[in-house]
């Protein structure tokens, strides 16, 4: 059965973006709340790598404050990084029990 306003879908959806790499500069972004929202206490933000083939690339951990979550990967560890391989930026909020969205998704693009 669906309804007028089914979105199509069930759960929380990702926004779906590619990640951009270029090779020889480090990866460096800084993403805030939206609308004056601040991070808890203890929140934490990271993106997940794995290769085209489905084996794990690592986990890159933000820094976060209460207004930003900001990383700065070295070069060398983005150059490790294929075209293609998939990413998930999950955030995890200190909610009990914990909550953990897939904020964004998508694909790596090497330029």
């Amino acid at each position: 059965m669906t309804i007028s306003n089914d979105p199509g879908y069930l759960g929380y959806q990702p926004t779906l973006e590619p990640l951009k790499l270029t090779t020889g500069a480090g990866f460096v972004q800084t993403i805030q709340p939206s609308d004056g929202a601040v991070f808890p206490s203890g929140t934490t933000v990271s993106i997940v790598l794995t290769a085209p083939g489905g084996s794990s690339l690592g986990t890159w951990s933000a820094t976060v404050t209460s207004t930003a979550a900001t990383w700065n990967v070295a070069a060398a560890t983005c150059n490790d990084i294929p075209a293609n391989s998939r990413y998930t930026m999950l955030v995890t909020y200190p909610t009990a029990p914990v909550t953990t969205y897939a904020w964004f998704a998508g694909i790596v693009v090497r330029t």
